[in-house]
């Protein structure tokens, strides 16, 4: 089998060429995809390259982490989530967005100068310009956002109120409305352990199958 070796650098930039947002990074479990425009799931693989309203579905035991191309913000999915991954691309930059149905998700994102990062559930609407936080959306309960560092904006999509949220925040957005704010504790972070991707010194590695049904070893080193 034919091997590969490309940097991270040159492949996203291939990617983004393409017309893609975002890529697979680290996948655990069973996680599917279900590529826009198609009814079928297919199973998520590291290095799938992932478009605008591309869903995500991560069941019991599973994990995905995502990077998008233009700025390498790393979102990370956790068992039993679903979300759709939105991306507006202006030039080489992107306008971001996660739509999520339910579940645990957590994020390192990139200052977005000159652009935006919105992350939406059933109940709120939370603006993000760079910061690393964690969310839990539940839409029989609400959601959590758990504000590690930087600075969000949540609104509460029901009464439509606002809140600033500050580092080692966690706000409560209810279906009744409310928004509560109060320190992170332990008990906000539970369930969000495996929420961490170490990038430097891996390689990504995933085959490819050509047009002749030959399989490449495409092997990508982080830098």
């Amino acid at each position: 089998m034919k091997r590969i070796i490309v940097l991270l650098g040159l492949f996203l930039s291939m990617l983004f060429g393409a017309g893609k947002i975002a890529i697979a990074i680290k996948v655990k479990g069973k996680s599917y995809v279900t590529y826009r425009g198609l009814n079928a799931e297919q199973i998520l693989k590291p290095g799938s390259p992932l478009g605008d309203k591309d869903r995500i579905q991560v069941n019991e035991n599973g994990y995905v982490a995502i990077m998008y191309l233009d700025d390498r913000t790393i979102v990370k999915i956790l068992e039993n989530s679903d979300l759709t991954i939105l991306g507006d691309r202006k030039g080489k930059q992107i306008n971001k967005a996660l739509d999520i149905k339910y579940g645990k998700v957590a994020a390192g994102i990139s200052p977005q100068i000159g652009k935006e990062f919105k992350i939406v559930t059933p109940t709120s609407v939370a603006s993000v310009k760079g910061t690393e936080l964690a969310i839990n959306s539940n839409p029989a309960e609400g959601d959590s956002f758990i504000l590690l560092e930087g600075l969000i904006e949540v609104t509460n999509s029901i009464t439509g109120e606002s809140t600033e949220v500050q580092e080692g925040e966690t706000v409560i957005s209810t279906l009744d409305g409310s928004l509560e704010i109060s320190e992170t504790s332990e008990e906000d972070l539970e369930g969000f352990e495996e929420a961490e991707v170490e990038m430097q010194n891996q390689e990504l590695r995933f085959e490819i199958e050509d047009e002749d049904g030959n399989l490449k070893e495409i092997i990508i080193k982080f830098q």
